[in-house]
């Protein structure tokens, strides 16, 4: 009986514990083990890919493991384009392509998805999932490869939308969805594949509104002077200079305004509130001023007039006046102080009280007065252009023989220092030290900086192209030769 009752008693506890473990178990993958770096691998799409004849609305592809999207929306092309975009969507292993345009006869469709198709786990991208069909008897296979470049930085660019239209008259960019579109990549390359026989203009734009049509006046746009024909053969090295053909930075003039109206409003808003006091600040480098460049000072208010023969520039340890040469910019509030510097010497520059006058009649308290001193050569780096070589290539590129080449030094994309080169040679002092980027500019009609380019202004011109040559490291008493290779 006894032996019966433990007998009894042991497997009601095996039943009791067997069923908390199964409720209270989470089931969980293993850990450890090599991470994941593989991208999903497609096992079957329905049709399959490079099927003729297609007229399917929807497109399953299958993968071996479960996938998601990464902005498909804006990463999806079509070529050739679509006016309704197809709807995307990914459940479990499944990506699925709905259709909702008509697709046109005898025409070979592209989709590119990119780099929006990844596992869930660790999120491996396919790169460059596409999906080709035809709704004809065959498969284009015609290709278009080039480069966007930044024609002013000279740099590669990526993200920009490049298009192709079977129209040839020159206003269908701003009117017209392109025929074939792709986007360049981080290396600035781009491609078109399986593409139809034809005639077409080419075009790239960098823009914000993602419209396929060149209609702002800040958007970048690219352009080939003569169509491209696809008979037989592919076409590559297409290299395309990206430009904005207006200059954003430039500002509407104001409209003219009664200035006895102006005064009124400025007592009337002088009453209300006080306004700062009028003063003056040199901009210097730790107290010291920059040989080659002018002494800048910079008032709290704008001006409404200035006496600069009242001011007195004094030079040396006894200060004896000196005769200078001074411009005031457009907002009234910077005087730059134009003088031949002496290296290492101590300078006094006087600002009578009265000699400033700001917009509400206001004078400063007391007379300024700024003392400092100038760098010494040794502050600064030289650097010199000792041999330009262009090699035949390059020259039968650049097709002008009376191009003119102008060296750029920038830091902080901001060009600090350039000049033309003449014989081969070219040098600069007085650079501040620093790390430089070494740009080449082709500058065609000589006058030593860039111009951009026009599509619509006729002429028709290309930007004048910028070429990145390396970054060079530029020490104070250093002097650096530099030989150039295009």
């Amino acid at each position: 009986m006894n032996q019966f009752f433990r007998s009894w008693t042991f497997w009601l506890m095996f039943i009791f514990v067997s069923v908390l473990f199964t409720r209270c178990a989470n089931i969980v993958p293993p850990s450890g083990g090599p991470k994941d770096t593989l991208a999903p691998v497609l096992l079957k799409s329905t049709p399959p890919d490079s099927s003729l004849h297609f007229d399917s609305k929807k497109v399953n592809f299958i993968f071996d493991e479960y996938i998601e999207l990464d902005n498909v929306n804006d990463k999806l092309i079509v070529s050739p384009t679509l006016a309704r975009q197809p709807i995307v969507t990914a459940k479990l292993h499944t990506l699925t392509i709905e259709i909702k345009d008509t697709l046109k006869p005898n025409t070979t469709y592209t989709f590119n998805l990119a780099d929006a198709v990844r596992d869930i786990n660790e999120r491996n991208a396919i790169p460059d999932f596409q999906y080709v069909v035809s709704t004809g008897d065959y498969l284009d296979s015609l290709q278009v490869t080039g480069t966007i470049i930044n024609a002013e930085l000279g740099t590669l660019d990526s993200n920009v939308a490049v298009m192709l239209y079977r129209g040839l008259e020159d206003s269908i960019v701003t009117k017209e969805k392109p025929v074939y579109y792709a986007k360049s990549k981080g290396d600035g390359s781009f491609r078109f594949k399986n593409l139809a026989p034809g005639t077409y203009k080419i075009f790239a734009l960098k823009e914000e509104d993602r419209d396929l049509q060149y209609s702002q006046p800040s958007e970048q746009i690219a352009f080939i002077e003569a169509p491209i024909v696809l008979e037989d053969k592919n076409i590559s090295g297409v290299n395309m200079l990206l430009f904005m053909e207006n200059d954003s930075t430039i500002k509407p003039a104001p409209e003219f305004v009664d200035s006895t109206e102006v005064q009124q409003e400025e007592d009337t808003e002088k009453k209300k509130k006080k306004l700062p006091k009028l003063a003056a600040t040199a901009q210097l480098n730790n107290g010291l001023q920059e040989l080659p460049a002018p002494l800048k000072l910079t008032f709290s208010l704008p001006l409404r007039n200035l006496d600069s023969n009242r001011i007195i520039l004094g030079e040396d340890s006894a200060y004896t006046p000196v005769t200078f040469t001074s411009t005031m910019d457009s907002t009234k509030t910077s005087l730059s102080i134009g003088y031949q510097w002496k290296e290492g010497n101590p300078y006094r520059l006087i600002i009578p009280k009265d000699a400033a006058t700001d917009t509400a009649g206001q004078q400063m308290a007391k007379a300024d007065t700024i003392a400092f001193r100038t760098k010494k050569s040794s502050d600064y780096a030289i650097f010199t252009v000792t041999e330009l070589n262009i090699s035949d290539s390059a020259r039968q590129a650049i097709n002008d023989t009376s191009m003119h080449y102008v060296v750029q030094l920038v830091q902080d994309k901001t060009i600090k220092y350039s000049g033309t080169i003449v014989n081969g040679k070219w040098s600069q002092r007085f650079i501040t030290p620093g790390e430089y980027e070494i740009r080449l500019l082709l500058d065609k009609n000589g006058n030593g900086k860039w111009d951009r380019g026009s599509y619509f202004k006729d002429p028709k011109r290309q930007p004048e192209r910028v070429i990145v040559i390396e970054k060079v490291n530029l020490k104070a008493y250093w002097t650096v030769p530099k030989k150039i290779s295009i």
